[in-house]
């Protein structure tokens, strides 16, 4: 892809490796250069740097800053002041949780950034994995473990216990990767990016469950290993979105080694965004180890006045400032080693402008992983005459037994099903008046005491002709109640249910059985007398089966083209 006068975005940019693409974009001219940084300090920064930079030839440059996991009205937030008052708590919940909809998508920091720049690449430089993982949903489990047996032993429930559940709720890792990716995916569909490449992580610098570091507790590190899951997870998650159609082209360099450095320098050394303080302690009465070691006692150090640690240290970027012996360590040969930012911009726009360069994660596993195979194609067909014959021999047809999912699925197959019982070829479904056929169909369900338990039995409602009248088994697989006990019938909420998963008799869907029907036989025609190439998949040679009504074959139609749910690799 030419990155000459097209808009570039940059989430990171101000971090260690989004600096040094940044720089590196400047040589290729973009029209726009749009970057990224959690604190407003950090973006305007960037920009200042940028816009002064050598090489910089008109590039316009343009900063953001706010935390791009949470909405818009909390991104200038901290997590403990999101925590300070419960309806914020409240509202992050509902982004992470509740079904993705226009409200919770269209609030979106992330979207909303996308939206007004509409980016035609996006570069993300952000430590996803541990901007979650370092959210430390071990601790908040140890807090809510020790209150918990409060509670057994006797003490009253409060708001704390509240509280707690809450934060553990919005820390757990994988529902945030979940919901942040599926805002990504909406938000890069609505600017129409063209390309999407993460500079990603492995968590431990490369290095296995034996890794020495670790975040002051046992070895390996709990969070090191949350991290190393959420960067796979993550990783799979751009997997699949790289063989979804209509998507932009997928790409990912995940480094395997510390990166390192930004600056070299002395002065006043930072650890978690802020100086060190000094204090100091001498021997005393209450210095001596008693029967119990308390986490906050009462104060046996003095505070040296105004001042900070101040060292000779390397800035390692995200990872923070290093002393010489630390980074020395860490980087020597058989440690985590190291990999400088300059490098991994070189593969960055590489890969951007279409280069090959073997790093790419998503191509690597597109080419390791095991695909459908031609013996199973040509085996498949055994199968399913064996299982025909058998249907034959005992007189039970084989439709949908809800195991697959989702409720649709078998939704779909068994409408297709009762259409084939009554008319036996689509030429005479066409042909039916909808009014009669929905009739039909409502007697056939009616009458056939099989075929009406069998559908109710597997979890899927039947809704009546007449739109009112609802059987219903013990089980249903539609709607998902998410922990609710009752939900409101609204006329948007029937026709989400009967889309979603309720065999329905009205006329309307009767209509829409006909259009679909209808819209297969067409697909079918495209192919000329003249041209019986390769070149169509669904054409005469799939007339056998649609004239007969293979309810397979519809459905799966059905699913590629109303559904889109088909596989493009």
């Amino acid at each position: 892809m030419d990155i000459r006068g097209r808009r570039v975005m940059i989430f990171g940019g101000w971090g260690l490796v989004g600096q040094a693409i940044a720089k590196q974009l400047l040589e290729e001219q973009p029209s726009e250069l749009i970057v990224t940084s959690l604190r407003k300090n950090e973006a305007e920064e960037i920009q200042t740097i940028l816009e002064d930079h050598p090489l910089n030839q008109g590039t316009k440059i343009i900063s953001v800053h706010g935390d791009l996991f949470v909405r818009d009205e909390l991104s200038n937030l901290s997590k403990a002041d999101i925590f300070s008052k419960p309806e914020q708590v409240e509202l992050m919940i509902h982004d992470i949780y509740d079904d993705l909809g226009p409200d919770i998508i269209g609030n979106s920091k992330l979207y909303q950034i996308m939206d007004q720049h509409k980016p035609q690449v996006l570069i993300d430089c952000i430590n996803t994995a541990t901007a979650f993982a370092y959210q430390n949903v071990y601790q908040i489990v140890a807090e809510l473990r020790a209150e918990i047996n409060e509670i057994r032993n006797g003490k009253e429930s409060d708001n704390k216990l509240i509280e707690t559940v809450e934060r553990i709720i919005s820390t757990l890792y994988i529902p945030q990767l979940i919901r942040h990716v599926q805002i990504l995916i909406e938000s890069m569909r609505q600017a129409e990016t063209m390309l999407y490449l993460k500079v990603g992580t492995s968590g431990t610098g490369g290095m296995g469950f034996n890794i020495p570091y670790t975040h002051s507790e046992d070895k390996p590190s709990k969070m090191l290993m949350s991290k190393s899951s959420l960067a796979g997870a993550h990783t799979m998650l751009l997997w699949l979105l790289g063989r979804t159609p209509h998507a932009p082209i997928i790409k990912e360099i995940k480094p395997t080694a510390a990166i390192a450095w930004k600056k070299i320098g002395y002065g006043k050394v930072v650890r978690r965004g802020s100086h060190i303080p000094l204090y100091d302690a001498l021997p005393g009465a209450e210095t001596t180890l008693g029967q119990e070691l308390v986490k906050s006692p009462e104060t046996t150090w003095n505070r040296l006045k105004d001042e900070f640690l101040e060292s000779v240290y390397i800035d390692a970027g995200e990872n923070g400032y290093f002393s010489a012996g630390e980074f020395s360590v860490l980087t020597g040969e058989g440690q985590m080693e190291f990999v400088t930012p300059e490098e991994i911009a070189d593969l960055t726009l590489l890969e951007i402008k279409g280069g090959n360069t073997g790093n790419d994660i998503i191509s690597s596993l597109d080419g390791s992983v095991l695909a459908p195979s031609y013996r199973a194609g040509l085996i498949r067909k055994d199968a399913l005459e064996k299982m025909e014959t058998l249907e034959e021999e005992t007189g039970k047809d084989s439709v949908a037994f809800e195991l697959l999912g989702p409720p649709r699925l078998t939704k779909l197959l068994y409408e297709v099903y009762i259409l084939k019982r009554l008319k036996g070829n689509i030429e005479a479904v066409l042909a039916a008046n909808p009014e009669d056929l929905a009739t039909q169909m409502e007697t056939e369900i009616l009458e056939n005491k099989e075929l009406r338990s069998t559908i109710l039995s597997v979890g899927t409602p039947i809704l009546l002709k007449d739109g009112k009248t609802f059987l219903r088994g013990p089980d249903i697989s539609a709607p998902n109640f998410e922990g609710r006990t009752v939900l409101e019938v609204t006329e948007d909420n029937i026709q989400k249910w009967t889309a979603d998963g309720w065999l329905d008799l009205r006329v309307e869907n009767v209509k829409k059985w006909q259009e679909r029907l209808a819209a297969l036989g067409a697909d079918m025609e495209k192919e000329t007398q003249q041209d019986y190439s390769s070149y169509y998949f669904r054409n005469r040679r799939f007339l056998g089966g649609t004239q007969r009504m293979d309810i397979g074959i519809i459905v799966n139609w059905v699913l590629e083209y109303e559904d889109l749910g088909y596989r493009i690799k």
